[in-house]
């Protein structure tokens, strides 16, 4: 059951990596596909979002044997709060309109921050307690 979940853990992990590269190299909205912050054209869009998937496809079991390894080694707190981390940036630098810096959006900051410490401060004294 633990190495399924283990592994199940990883996948989830590695699709939450691939998704963040993607949104950085192309973004899709109502009024078309921007890539490196230019509207491109159809053909345009096609051969970028092709070849973002061979790549990204390609890159993948990097990525997963990666998250594996992240998985093992930082506590699982931590990952949570890296991942809401980036979650949030990613989403505030996809739309231009989000602010880094309103109330709702240094709080997510702050829980993400305070996430990846307790994770890791947890690990370090259940460390120690397990020496003794």
């Amino acid at each position: 059951m633990g190495d399924l979940l283990f592994e199940e853990s990883a996948l989830v992990l590695t699709g939450i990596f691939v998704t963040f590269m993607s949104s950085f190299l192309y973004t899709i909205n109502a009024q078309g596909f921007v890539h490196r912050g230019k509207y491109r054209k159809k053909e345009d869009a096609i051969l970028i979002f092709l070849s973002s998937t061979i790549v990204l496809g390609l890159v993948t079991p990097i990525i997963h044997e990666g998250s594996k390894l992240t998985i093992q080694y930082v506590p699982i707190p931590s990952i949570f709060g890296a991942v809401i981390f980036v979650t949030n940036f990613v989403l505030h630098y996809s739309i231009p309109s989000w602010k880094h810096t309103s109330t709702k959006s240094l709080l997510i900051y702050l829980l993400s921050i305070f996430l990846i410490i307790i994770g890791f401060l947890i690990s370090y004294y259940m460390a120690d307690i397990s020496i003794v």
